[in-house]
């Protein structure tokens, strides 16, 4: 087992005078969070408190949904010979149903990546269909793929429009697809079949965290109240938590003596928007059915940025309850280890990266240089000409093929400093995904994804069971905000 490898380990090794964490067991601040000062924490329960085994949950959720459109809407058994590849999608992109494409975005929202079905679009392609206007995904047809649910949508959508491209499936149009595909997805996860079948076998596709239960005791303990806050209704809540924390503890035997309060069907992001009345469930005290975001501050007695709620949707956890009830906000990526270790490995390529980019901008910025004093010595020499001596003139056409041969070196130098730098990032982005690359990163832009994080979330980290590294009353801070000029290394 290689030093990297140890850092992944459930319970990190701590040694005296150790007072550095492994990378995947960190909170990454974006904003100063004093833990001390927050009374109440939420959590999400799906792919939260609760992180399914993928790609195996993912592939389920696909084969489901294929045969629920054979079934129901009369598609070609052909789906039912689809393969789940989970590499094709990653969290962040944007499905065009209109168009049958899929978007990866940059912070300004424009199109930097697509595939049409399965197929990756050239880039003078991409450009003929969106241009670098700014796209507005909430338009119709648009669908976020914003959590880890959706993964599996994202390449079941891909594969029929191959289909229908091919012939093999028959629609109106790509949209009828896109619709399909929702209602089947939708349907997969409601109908209880999807939520038996990961019940029946919860040892296998749902993994225990041995921290978790420690993290949570800890925050009673410091005397936090803690709530859990979820779509999923109670049956299903009740056996995914009873699996994860019945019996963990001795002082807390049930799942339900971890938390103050627990909201099942909450329907989020609505439940941040509107006031329906909740319903207390009938021999389970302090659980309810539904409510509404200023009840459960009642509840709660706290409010506001007295409360940190902690979920993986960015929209339905993150933003939806930072913008509309002001409370802070932790951002669950799962992904997140496996991004750290890639980097890890890369590191080297990284710093390369890093050298020949700022090698190829200082090349050109001389190259520009000598461009201008070029261009100076040839309107002195139209100007100044009739004045000139003959000495003095081939003086200056000496200066001027000197001028003009160094600046061609120069630029061509940083033309080899280009295509260099471009096969290093493709193969080093091709290791995160061949097709899109980093989850948070497109070249030198952050993605949409990560302009999200940074707008919303007040931390991220990969999972829950990290909060029992930090102390509930002491604060996590962010780094330093700082202007380009204070940047001193």
């Amino acid at each position: 087992m290689t030093a990297w490898d140890s850092a992944f380990l459930s319970v990190p090794p701590l040694t005296e005078g150790e007072d550095r964490l492994p990378p995947a067991h960190k909170l990454y601040a974006l904003r100063t969070l004093p833990m001390g000062e927050i009374r109440a924490i939420g959590f999400d329960m799906d792919h939260t408190l609760a992180r399914y085994r993928s790609p195996e949950i993912d592939e389920l959720a696909f084969k489901k949904a294929a045969r629920i459109l054979v079934r129901d809407r009369g598609y070609s058994p052909w789906l039912l010979e689809m393969a789940y590849d989970p590499a094709f999608a990653v969290r962040g992109l944007v499905l065009d149903g209109l168009r049958g494409n899929l978007l990866k975005l940059n912070r300004e929202r424009q199109v930097v990546r697509a595939s049409h079905g399965s197929r990756a679009m050239e880039r003078l392609e991409l450009e003929a269909v969106y241009g670098r206007r700014r796209l507005s995904t909430a338009a119709k047809g648009f669908r976020n793929i914003d959590t880890l649910f959706e993964i599996p949508e994202s390449h079941l959508y891909a594969q029929m429009v191959d289909g229908l491209d091919r012939g093999l499936l028959k629609a109106e149009n790509y949209l009828e697809l896109f619709q399909d595909v929702r209602w089947a997805i939708d349907t997969a996860h409601r109908n209880g079949e999807m939520k038996a079948e990961i019940l029946e076998h919860r040892d296998f596709f749902i993994p225990q965290d041995p921290l978790l239960a420690l993290a949570l005791d800890r925050l009673k303990r410091a005397g936090k109240k803690l709530f859990l806050l979820t779509n999923s209704d109670w049956t299903f809540t009740n056996g995914v938590m009873g699996h994860l924390l019945d019996g963990q503890d001795e002082a807390r035997l049930r799942w339900t003596d971890y938390f103050d309060l627990v909201v099942v069907s909450s329907r989020k992001p609505d439940f941040f928007l509107e006031t329906p009345e909740s319903q207390s469930l009938d021999g389970q005290p302090r659980c309810y059915s539904g409510g509404h975001a200023a009840w459960l501050e009642f509840m709660l007695d706290a409010q506001g940025e007295q409360i940190l709620y902690v979920g993986d949707h960015i929209y339905g956890d993150v933003l939806r309850s930072k913008k509309s009830a002001s409370w802070r906000t932790l951002l669950l990526v799962p992904e997140l280890e496996r991004e750290l270790r890639l980097l890890e490995a890369k590191a080297d390529d990284l710093r390369e990266l890093l050298r020949l980019e700022t090698a190829r901008r200082r090349t050109l910025r001389r190259a520009s240089v000598l461009m201008d004093q070029w261009k100076r010595n040839r309107v002195r020499r139209h100007v100044l000409g009739p004045r000139l001596s003959s000495d003095a003139t081939v003086a200056l056409d000496q200066e001027a093929a000197q001028l003009a041969t160094s600046a061609e070196a120069l630029q061509r130098r940083a033309e080899l400093q280009r295509l260099e730098l471009a096969g290093l990032t493709s193969a080093v982005e091709a290791v995160f995904n061949p097709m899109w690359g980093p989850m948070f990163r497109d070249r030198d832009e952050l993605t949409r994804f990560a302009d999200q994080i940074q707008q919303f979330a007040c931390a991220y980290t990969g999972k829950v069971g990290n909060l029992y590294m930090y102390d509930p009353l002491a604060t996590v801070y962010a780094p330093l905000p700082t202007l380009p000029h204070e940047r001193l290394a």
